[in-house]
């Protein structure tokens, strides 16, 4: 199976139907790869036993808000092993970060074919801080990431990071970064996937409150 960074899915939705359609499905096909990280045919539950993944793996399950019935939920209240979670975790993570390498990645060549006022929008001062801001969170998850022994408090604070930069990037897309389609829809899908798969219980933040 190839890496998790190379699979589909890291490129932003595109605004039109199919292509945004097209986008889930891919994004789908790289959630399940993460699944797979934990064992072939696995099928990891998070910290509270709820477990999301493609509606193909989870034919029975519930679809999820936002996923257009290309992703579904279920719940059995048993957590997967610690090992399994901490697999999924970190190619969760690793699909949360291209994701949004392809989200700035396109939004810098959108940039740099628009101007305003007859400057180009890339050249403006507070464009260059964003994208320099998403750039700089991006190397800081690769550096936590590649970090050995992760805890689960390191894996949360990549997830936040993530987050935050992800919305610092939407921004960049003007009013089509918050339409239905557009591009932030996956990254609102990553969001919601690390809020429910990385979150440290009470006793691993007091294990790990230097983090």
């Amino acid at each position: 199976m190839p890496p998790v960074d190379t699979l589909p899915g890291a490129a932003p939705a595109g605004t039109d139907g199919a292509g945004a359609a097209a986008a889930l499905r891919d994004f789908a096909a790289a959630l399940d790869a993460c699944h797979e990280l934990a064992g072939p045919g696995a099928l990891v539950s998070s910290p509270g036993g709820w477990a999301v993944a493609s509606a193909g793996r989870l034919p029975e399950g519930a679809p999820v808000p936002g996923g257009s019935d290309a992703l579904a939920v279920t719940g059995s209240g048993v957590p997967s092993s610690d090992r399994a979670r901490e697999l999924f975790a970190d190619g969760l993570l690793r699909l949360h970060r291209e994701l949004l390498r392809g989200l700035l990645d396109a939004a810098v060549v959108r940039l740099g074919d628009r101007t305003s006022e007859g400057a180009n929008l890339l050249n403006r001062q507070l464009v260059q801080s964003a994208v320099a801001d998403v750039a700089l969170a991006l190397t800081e998850a690769a550096d936590l990431l590649a970090i050995p022994d992760r805890t689960a408090a390191r894996r949360h604070r990549i997830h936040r990071g993530l987050v935050d930069a992800g919305r610092v990037a939407i921004k960049l897309y003007g009013a089509s970064g918050f339409v239905a389609d557009g591009p932030g829809r996956l990254l609102y899908l990553a969001e919601l996937l690390g809020n429910t798969y990385l979150l440290p219980d009470r006793r691993e933040r007091d294990e790990d409150g230097n983090e």
